[in-house]
């Protein structure tokens, strides 16, 4: 996963970014932060509908955003890209790091 410092729009680093989204996800399925790997998938944590409905609160709640997470679609969540929105899988931490690091991005350029 590339590693990038705080830029000067206040948009913290994605190491913060990283770091924020595993603590949320660990308080939500009450493990530990050290199991959560960017290649770690929610449902091996044992991550059902309702979790996953928790942790999508607890990232628009801390990073000031709304994830376009609907239960009953799938996992995959449409975000802002560079030639315009982009479907991405919400599967692993590191998938639910780099949406959030795109829709803060994205919210950061519009203020």
């Amino acid at each position: 996963m590339q590693v990038t410092e705080a830029n000067n729009n206040g948009v913290g680093s994605r190491v913060e970014i990283i770091d924020d989204v595993r603590t949320i996800i660990a308080e939500s399925l009450k493990i530990p932060v050290e199991r959560l790997k960017p290649e770690t998938r929610l449902d091996e944590l044992g991550a059902e509908s309702l979790d996953v409905i928790e942790i999508v609160f607890g990232l628009e709640e801390k990073f000031d955003i709304s994830v376009p997470f609907k239960a009953d679609q799938g996992t995959r969540v449409t975000v802002p890209g560079k030639n315009g929105p982009e479907e991405i899988e919400f599967t692993t931490v590191g998938d639910v790091a780099n949406i959030v690091q795109r829709l803060v991005a994205a919210k950061t350029k519009a203020s």
